[in-house]
């Protein structure tokens, strides 16, 4: 008759599996480092034109994962801030702001525009766009 011996040697074991555990800790902590960048945004939205933070840019460029916070206002008649590739489609009145965020989960270069139908915006060259950089 054979008798099993369970082995009490399990130094080796543990000490590999406290390692492994500590990495992948380390490993979450990083991505979650990542993707907590946050990006602050001021639109301007004037009779057919758009600025972004003061500039005449009609750009937002942010990186991929960032979260990004825009604060749109309307200086002359009610503009809208539609993004589509993201779904979204905000309205606001002259004078007013309204703030919102968003993930920027998708990489690429992507159109936003006012949507307003009245004063055909997006035809008379109200259009800027989101760039979003691979990370």
């Amino acid at each position: 008759m054979v008798h099993y011996r369970p082995s009490r040697d399990r130094g080796p074991f543990r000490v590999q599996a406290m390692l492994g555990a500590a990495l992948l800790l380390c490993v979450a902590a990083g991505v979650g480092v990542v993707a907590q960048t946050k990006r602050d945004f001021n639109v301007s939205a004037k009779k057919f034109r758009f600025t972004v933070s003061g500039t005449d840019a009609q750009e937002i460029k942010v990186s991929q994962d960032d979260l990004v916070r825009i604060t749109l206002e309307a200086e002359d008649i009610p503009h809208s801030f539609t993004l589509p590739d993201y779904r979204i489609q905000k309205r606001v009145e002259p004078g007013h702001e309204v703030m919102f965020e968003f993930r920027a989960e998708k990489a690429g270069r992507f159109e936003f525009h006012c949507s307003m139908t009245n004063d055909s915006c997006r035809e008379r060259g109200m259009v800027g766009a989101l760039i979003v950089v691979a990370r």
